[in-house]
């Protein structure tokens, strides 16, 4: 009886204490209630309607303000000169009178906890002269396995002065739309890194932003050390941008750039992969999946433009096309770029990079990759497989001129359906490839391949040794007796543009040639009609024989 009573008394206590210190805000509709216990002093507040602003005087004691309820027109202002913890306890908050739905105008630490089982809900207005729906003068720290939700109607979602992190015990965040930037950091200082966002743990997902997913301006930094992020930008923007250094040592993160002229992760002094996974899939127009970028003269950080690469995983997926500057210059849609040094030095890195107008890696500077697994696959054609249910599976094994290929370092290969490309080779053995074929139903279309060649910038048609029509879930060939696929280097002798016939414009091209005038698409093999060695008189006039049809 003893123990019992002993129990009630230690659980009384808990309750009690934990009930010390904390304002309770309840939002019910048009109203709002604030209730202040007897323990909390030196804090006051106004209401209008359902918005209401609490003042703090306390320069000692660290007040917990539990908000909770749900509002279609509400709105907390929190003043004050001391750190804080708010606790978000299930509150749908939007504020449609402009302004944000909860703005903490502290300057010092914030403890944003978001109560364990808790789905929370804030939205601003589409006018008004808020940051953001969610804005802090000071640093937020989120934790607790709660929910929030965060629409910017106007600009930010969510956005502090100083720096933002999110521990361990976070739950789940999500960025449902913003004008903005999905999560903002603003001034920072050059003499100490007093902005950045900083991830520990947590899920966060970015979507339907109209600028940035996650931005650090002036020295901010960005450092991923764990957790789930997941971002998705449209044109001009960037997901992870920060004005010092992106940092990845852990966690996972996925990052879809649509739009065009984007990036995935851009920093302007250095971006470093350490761990953790990084997955980054490129489809808009003339953007980038990595850039270091070196900012101008006058910028906050200045001679930077690096990437490091050291350990981890990183999987690139270039797939877009690649747009005009409007200088008339031509922008690739790229892996990873930077204006000065890359560096691979560890780690797994794999860069997918389909069609003639993407690049894998361009670096102004340096590169290096010796320690790093590296592994580049790349087409020249688009290949179309993110949506396509169903698939095959070929070993084949090319052959070029009636020689077997053991070097495919400077060849793609790529099988065809209805002249799309619906698969690419990938050869990380001289015995074998494998060409995974995707496809959007389960007809038996007939396929066709065509080899590149980066060297030459020439592409051929590729003979299997025998039909091969799709069939999903099956395979081709096997690793001891692959797909042969077969095609000719050199074409037609006197075909030298390679437009599959002889005719005039190849007698044009070759007295050009023989001229030495500038000639364009001229493939010298083709020319050597008589095996001498050398291009002359006699070899044009074999082939004008050929165009006049004297065998």
């Amino acid at each position: 009886m003893k123990k019992i009573i002993i129990l009630l008394i230690y659980l009384s206590l808990v309750i009690t204490l934990q009930a010390q210190g904390v304002v309770e805000v309840c939002f019910n509709g048009e109203t709002v209630e604030v209730s202040v216990p007897d323990d909390v002093q030196g804090v006051t507040w106004t209401t209008s309607g359902a918005h209401v602003i609490i003042t703090s005087s306390t320069t000692t004691t660290e007040y917990t303000y539990a908000l909770s309820g749900k509002s279609d027109d509400g709105s907390l202002v929190l003043n004050g000169s001391y750190k804080l913890t708010l606790e978000l306890r299930g509150l749908q908050l939007t504020n449609a009178s402009g302004g944000a739905a909860i703005d903490i105008e502290c300057g010092k630490r914030i403890a944003v906890v978001l109560s364990d089982g808790s789905n929370n809900s804030l939205s601003d207005a589409p006018q008004g002269a808020q940051k953001a729906a969610f804005y802090f003068k000071g640093h937020p720290e989120f934790k607790g396995s709660g929910t929030l939700n965060v629409t910017g109607r106007l600009k930010h979602a969510i956005a502090a002065k100083e720096y933002i992190e999110l521990k361990k015990t976070t739950g789940h965040i999500n960025i449902l739309g913003a004008v903005g930037d999905g999560i903002h950091c603003g001034k920072g200082k050059p003499d100490g890194e007093n902005n950045f966002f900083l991830m520990n743990g947590g899920t966060v997902d970015i979507a339907g932003v109209g600028d940035d997913g996650i931005d650090t301006d002036d020295y901010g930094a960005i450092r991923i050390n764990g957790g789930a992020l997941a971002v998705n930008v449209g044109d001009g923007v960037t997901a992870l941008k920060a004005d010092s250094i992106v940092s990845i040592t852990g966690g996972v993160v996925s990052l879809s750039v649509d739009g065009d002229g984007s990036e995935g992760v851009c920093a302007h002094h250095s971006v470093e992969v350490s761990g953790g996974e990084l997955s980054i899939v490129v489809t808009g127009n003339g953007s980038k999946a990595i850039l270091g970028k070196k900012a101008a003269v006058g910028a906050t950080v200045v001679n930077g433009g690096y990437v490091s690469i050291t350990g981890g995983k990183t999987q690139l997926y270039v797939l877009g096309a690649g747009m005009s500057d409007g200088n008339g210059g031509f922008i690739p849609c790229a892996g990873i770029v930077a204006d000065n040094d890359i560096s691979m030095s560890g780690g797994e890195v794999t860069i997918l990079s389909l069609g003639k107008e993407t690049v894998p890696i361009l670096a102004n500077d340096d590169f290096s990759s010796e320690g790093c697994n590296l592994s580049i696959e790349r087409t020249p054609w688009q290949v179309d497989f993110l949506d396509c249910p169903y698939d095959m599976t070929l070993y084949v094994v090319v052959e070029a001129d009636g020689c077997r290929l053991d070097d495919y370092a400077n060849k793609a290969v790529g099988a065809f359906m209805d002249e799309k490309c619906v698969g690419y080779g990938v050869f990380d053995t001289n015995d074998f490839g494998i060409i995974r074929v995707w496809s959007h139903d389960t007809g038996a279309h007939a396929l066709s391949f065509k080899v590149y060649d980066y060297e030459t910038l020439m592409e051929y048609e590729a003979v299997a040794d025998h039909e091969i029509s799709f069939a999903s879930m099956a395979h081709d060939g096997t690793p001891g007796h692959p797909v042969v696929l077969g095609y000719q280097s050199h074409g037609l002798l006197g075909d030298v543009n390679l437009d599959g016939d002889v005719n005039v414009t190849d007698v044009m091209l070759m007295v050009d040639y023989i001229l030495q005038h500038a000639t364009d698409h001229f493939y010298l093999p083709n020319a050597d009609l008589d095996g001498s060695g050398d291009v002359n008189v006699t070899d044009v006039m074999l082939v004008v024989a050929i165009v006049l049809g004297d065998n």
